[in-house]
Formats: structure tokens, C-alpha cells, sequence
């Protein structure tokens, strides 16, 4: 099972994680081409080999320019969200941090950017330049429509949804009418997906993560001075329990709200000791010269061999006056709405009534919502909540060729040591679609190239 450990030692920024999984083998260029296909137009990304702390390190820049369709949403009605995120959604720019380009800074065009970890920036026409920002809603909506691999696509969902839930609580809003400023622009859009993307290029399993590093003193958004954390980081520690850690002296920010989102909506667990052996590391660097500190984030790509021991929560509801299409519906929904899992089962009832039990497993902390995502969604009135702990082959993604079309396989590690390949079935069928071999045949051929390329 392929592990990867990010470690923040100075905080975390979407660019800087991005970096850093570039640094540690992913394809910054296929990442840029993938991103693309948001339909959004083209978004260019650069690296640059730095050495903070005279340690090498690479910084990633994302060059974007907004395409005519995605135009800045101009509502800033009472109740709507705004989210501390990337800056720069029109013009690229060297960013004074890295933790980074988030937090747009709404000032009098004779004013200049006071960027997050306490830098000031101004355009180089001398003048600041209104940023973009979007509603979770279209965000959302361009995820589910970009072809985008399955785990990417449900990685980048889950911080996304993650941060509305965190600012929707903030600011008392709907999560579904919340706008994201910063975070809303395309280049940090593209940071988030672009680490989902890096993630499944290397095949990362599962994600480790240690203490997130927080700033001191105050910071400018698009509510005023705000202090560091600002209320939606505080929100989504909060709601994820990941661990923290404070420094003694100022420093403004260092763990933004993008960056807080990806490590909390990606982590499988906030124990470095459970990481496996390490094969690659990867260093993402930030632009701002903070006291005492190398402004880097960290990542170990591990391979454990050992498989691992977790908790899930399951939700059971007992359904006997919902139609064939209602339950597709709930199983998608949940799916969509966060679940790790979800299904249903035949049951027959008191006095010889059929029925269906609806299955939902989730994490822990996404139990309650997801609790009343299914009683608001079904016509269930109640259902029950359980606790159970389950034993995880190691597991990794690998990729063959069959006529030219890339297929993926999960291959499992069985407690015998040998091991047991499976052909991603979404990748099988579009190649029957192209070719009209049949899916059988198709299977085993993508079975024999995983045996050849094990010999």
C-alpha cells in the first residue's frame, strides 16, 4: 500500500503541497493538461528549483488567465461566505508566500495587497485588480462535469465540501449558498485539484498527516484584519480533530484556508508513526522569509507492506416505502454527498413486508451530516449509528497498456504475501466502447500485461 506522509513544519499552502508532490515524482506538465479539462481553458503551471534554508526545494507557480465564461460571480449578499484563498485569478504573479496565494486582499486601488503572512503586494500596472470568486454550488458542478479519474474527482469534493461546511458555520449560511472568494479562483482551484491529480499519479492510498503548524498575529481578507488562525481554519480543525501546534513568536499566517482544507479533507489519519518505509521525498517551498523557520512542507512517499487498522462508522436505515428509483438516488447521493461507501439490501419486515436497508459508511466526523443527508433525503425516520473497526489489505495503483488505452489496476497484498490485481471496470468499459472487444476479453488481457510486467 502506497502511504504518503506530509509533514508542516512552518505550515501548509496549497501551492506549497502541490509543489512538493512534483518534487517527489508527480508529472507537473500531465497535472496541467489534466487540469484543462476543468473547462476552464488552459492553466499553465511552472516550477522553480529553490533552496530555503539551504535545503533544495521546489516552488510551483500557476499562470492563469480567466476564461470568459467564469466570470467573477458579483453577488456579496448578507449570509454569503468568503473564503481565504488564492489571489491571483487573472495574472500570474511571483507570490510574496507561499502559504500563499491565498487571501485576497480587497483594498483602494493606492493601497497595496497585504499578503497573509504579513507581505504587501501591488500589481505591476500599480494598481490591485479585483480577484475572482464562486459559489461551492459551481465548484461542485465543475467537478461532477470534468473527466476526471474517480478518486480525484471524490478527494477534491471532499475539501472543497469540507471548507463551505467550515464557512457556512462561521458565518451562518447555507453550505450550498456560500461564495468563495480566493479559494473560488482558478488558480486555487487548480491547486486543490492539481494535488488530487499529483496524489493519483503516484498512487497514494492513503494520506498520513502531522500537526498543522499555526500562525500568529492578524491577517487582511475580505472581512477586515482578521486573527491568525482565521475562523475558518479554527472550523475545520475543529470538525477534523486533526492535532496543531502553536509558535512562540509572530509570524502571521502559515496554514491557510486552502491548505487547512487539503490536509483536513485528505488525511487518513494524523499519526506519522503509522507511515511504512519510505521511498521518495518531495519538498514544496513558500516565497516568505519567516523567522526561525525553512518555509517548507515535506512529504514521504511510503510503501507499507503490513496493511492497517481503522475505524469506520456506519449508518443503518430501514426503508419500506421507497421506490427502485428513490434508493438509486440515495446510494448516488450519499456518495456524492461524502460517504465512503453505500448500498442496499432486500430485507423482509414485520408481517411479511418487503423492504430495503440502506448502508451508509463514513468517517466519523462526517456521521452526523451524512445522518441527516439520508432522514432529509428518504423517506426513513430514523436510523442507527455504529462504531466498527476493520483490518485493510496494503494496497496500490498500477497501470498497463492494452492497445494503446491506459487501464488501472488495484493490486492487494494478501497476508500470504502473494498478491491479487483487479482492472478498474470504468476503464475496461470505455476501451469496449473504442475498440468493441469484449469486457471479458479485455479483463484478461489487462490481467496477462500486469503478470508480464511482474516477471
Amino acid at each position: 500500500m502506497s502511504e504518503l506522509l506530509i509533514e508542516m513544519p512552518s505550515g501548509v499552502a496549497g501551492d506549497m503541497l502541490l509543489a512538493a508532490l512534483v518534487d517527489c515524482g508527480a508529472d507537473l506538465a500531465a497535472i496541467s493538461t489534466a487540469l484543462a479539462g476543468l473547462g476552464a481553458g488552459p492553466i499553465p503551471l511552472r516550477s522553480e528549483a529553490v533552496q530555503p534554508g539551504g535545503i533544495a526545494a521546489l516552488r510551483v507557480h500557476v499562470d492563469v488567465t480567466q476564461a470568459a465564461d467564469w466570470q467573477p460571480v458579483a453577488d456579496h449578499a448578507h449570509g454569503h461566505s468568503h473564503a481565504h484563498g488564492h489571489e491571483h485569478g487573472h495574472h500570474s504573479h511571483e507570490h510574496e508566500h507561499e502559504h500563499s496565494h491565498e487571501h485576497e486582499h480587497e483594498h483602494e486601488h493606492e493601497h497595496e495587497h497585504e499578503h497573509e503572512h504579513g507581505h504587501s503586494h501591488k500589481h505591476e500596472d500599480g494598481h490591485q485588480h479585483s480577484h475572482d470568486h464562486r459559489p461551492y454550488s459551481v465548484i461542485r458542478a465543475m467537478l461532477d462535469a470534468a473527466e476526471l479519474p474517480p478518486r480525484v474527482r471524490e478527494r477534491a469534493q471532499r475539501c472543497f465540501r469540507l471548507l463551505a461546511e467550515a464557512e457556512a458555520a462561521v458565518h451562518g449560511a447555507n453550505p450550498e449558498t456560500v461564495h468563495f472568494h480566493e479559494v473560488g479562483s482558478l488558480d486555487a482551484i487548480a491547486d486543490v485539484v492539481g494535488v488530487c491529480l499529483a496524489l493519483e499519479q503516484l498512487g497514494v492510498d492513503r494520506v498520513i498527516a502531522g500537526p498543522l503548524t499555526l500562525g500568529s498575529g492578524t491577517v487582511w481578507c475580505a472581512h477586515g484584519r482578521m486573527p491568525v488562525p482565521v475562523p475558518a481554519v479554527v472550523e475545520m480543525l475543529t470538525r477534523s480533530g486533526a492535532p496543531q501546534r502553536r509558535v512562540d513568536h509572530e509570524t502571521g499566517e502559515l496554514t491557510t484556508p486552502t491548505g487547512c482544507a487539503l490536509i483536513c479533507g485528505l488525511a487518513d489519519s494524523f499519526a506519522p508513526s503509522e507511515a511504512g518505509a519510505v521511498r521518495t521525498i518531495g519538498y514544496g517551498a513558500g516565497t516568505k522569509t519567516i523567522p526561525r523557520m525553512a518555509n517548507l512542507v515535506r512529504v514521504s512517499l511510503c510503501e507499507s507492506t503490513a496493511g492497517h487498522h481503522d475505524s469506520v462508522t456506519e449508518l443503518r436505515c430501514v426503508l419500506d416505502d421507497c421506490s427502485g428509483e428513490e434508493l438509486g438516488l440515495a446510494i448516488s447521493g450519499a456518495l456524492s454527498a461524502g460517504a465512503r461507501d453505500a448500498w442496499a439490501a432486500p430485507i423482509v419486515m414485520k408481517h411479511g413486508r418487503p423492504g430495503h436497508e440502506l448502508v451508509v459508511l463514513c468517517a466519523a466526523s462526517d456521521s452526523e451530516r451524512l445522518a441527516d443527508w439520508v432522514l432529509s433525503h428518504t423517506p426513513g425516520i430514523g436510523l442507527r449509528i455504529g462504531t466498527w473497526q476493520r483490518r485493510l489489505l496494503p494496497r496500490r495503483q498500477v497501470e498497463v497498456s492494452i492497445d494503446g488505452h491506459p487501464v488501472g489496476l488495484k493490486v492487494v497484498t494478501l497476508p500470504d504475501g502473494s498478491e491479487r490485481a483487479k482492472p478498474e471496470a470504468q476503464d475496461l468499459a470505455a476501451i469496449a466502447t473504442a475498440t468493441g472487444r469484449s469486457f471479458a476479453s479485455l479483463r484478461e488481457a489487462a490481467l496477462q500485461a500486469w503478470r508480464e510486467h511482474q516477471a
